[in-house]
This record gives C-alpha cells, sequence and structure tokens, in this order.
C-alpha cells in the first residue's frame, strides 16, 4: 500500500492494519489524530509540552499494546477516553505529594511535642496515604483532583464527564470519611 492509500483508509482500517504490525498506517492515525488530541489535552492541562507530553505517551502506550486492545465502536472515541484517562493519572500522579502535605499539616495539630507521643512525618503520611488509596476508585480520584490540583467542582465534573453536585457528594464523603478514619488511626496509636 501507498502512503496515499493509507490516508484514504478509515481510522477503524488504520486500526486494524496497525494491530497487524503496520508502522506505516500507525503513523498516518498518529499524523492524522495527534493534533485534535494535543488540543483537547492542552484545554486540560496549564502547559503545551505536558499535553504534547500525554498525548504521545497515549500513543507509545496504543503502539506497545496494539495486539491486546479490543475497540468496540470508533478508534477516535477510544482515543479521547483513554486521553481522558492519561489526564486524570496525570493530575493524580502529580499532586499526591502536596495532597499528603495538607493532610499532614490538618492532622499535626492533634500531636503534643513530647517524644513519646509524636510521630514522625513519613509515618503520618504513611497512614495518610493508605487512607487515601483504601477510598472507593471514583470517590478517590475526585478527591485527588480537587485536592491536589485544586480544580473546582465544576471542572472535575466536566473533566470526568459528571454533575457538578456528585463531584461535591464524592469530594465531601472522602474528606468525612479520611477525617474519621486518621482519626480513629491516631487515637489508637497514642
Amino acid at each position: 500500500m501507498t502512503k496515499a492509500e493509507y490516508t484514504e483508509c478509515s481510522d477503524e482500517q488504520l486500526f486494524e492494519l496497525m494491530q497487524a504490525d503496520n508502522s506505516d498506517a500507525f503513523e498516518v492515525l498518529y499524523n492524522r489524530l495527534f493534533y485534535p488530541l494535543m488540543n483537547h489535552a492542552a484545554h486540560k492541562v496549564s502547559n503545551l509540552q505536558e499535553a504534547q507530553d500525554i498525548v504521545q505517551d497515549l500513543f507509545v502506550t496504543i503502539w506497545k499494546k496494539r495486539r491486546q486492545i479490543i475497540i468496540q465502536g470508533k478508534v477516535v472515541n477510544f482515543l479521547f477516553v483513554s486521553l481522558r484517562n492519561s489526564i486524570i493519572n496525570f493530575y493524580i500522579k502529580n499532586r499526591k505529594k502536596d495532597q499528603r502535605e495538607e493532610l499532614f499539616h490538618y492532622f499535626n495539630g492533634f500531636f503534643e511535642a513530647t517524644t513519646e507521643r509524636t510521630i514522625h512525618k513519613n509515618e503520618l503520611e504513611k497512614i495518610i496515604q493508605n487512607e487515601i488509596d483504601a477510598l472507593p476508585e471514583k470517590m478517590r480520584e475526585i478527591y485527588l483532583l480537587s485536592r491536589n490540583k485544586s480544580l473546582s467542582h465544576k471542572q472535575i465534573a466536566e473533566l470526568l464527564e459528571l454533575s457538578e453536585h456528585t463531584v461535591k457528594k464524592q469530594v465531601s464523603n472522602a474528606l468525612r470519611i479520611l477525617k474519621q478514619k486518621i482519626n480513629y488511626t491516631l487515637l489508637s496509636l497514642m
């Protein structure tokens, strides 16, 4: 097939060829969809370079896992959903440290400065992170976007395609659960 013939193929046909290890089909699909995906990512993250990295990483992952991926529906829809998940993971990964420090400062007030009652910062951070990791997946995702990236409920709702009320409720529930569990854990250590 010539390069011109590849451009005549649909996204789905290119993806099928790509799954058969056809790098030319992958290149045409990449060139066709990179900029629409990049434009979308640029609206969701604050840095153009980060948006470009996210989209490039997405395509690298798709190439590596091309034989395992099963797409039901349009390839472009699959790519935009995958991009959304990549952006969420980007926010979560880049903001975990800030979120742990925020909770550390909140709970640090419960401790007296005596040697036998002092828990080192790393131990407290581990307790906090374990409790965050124990949250239900969607609640944890929403909580981390709210606390780590300081996104508004409206921004999170748009990013995750949920109602603003659902996001507000999930953040509220996450805070309530974390405060209860961490307070219980801290009291049991004293």
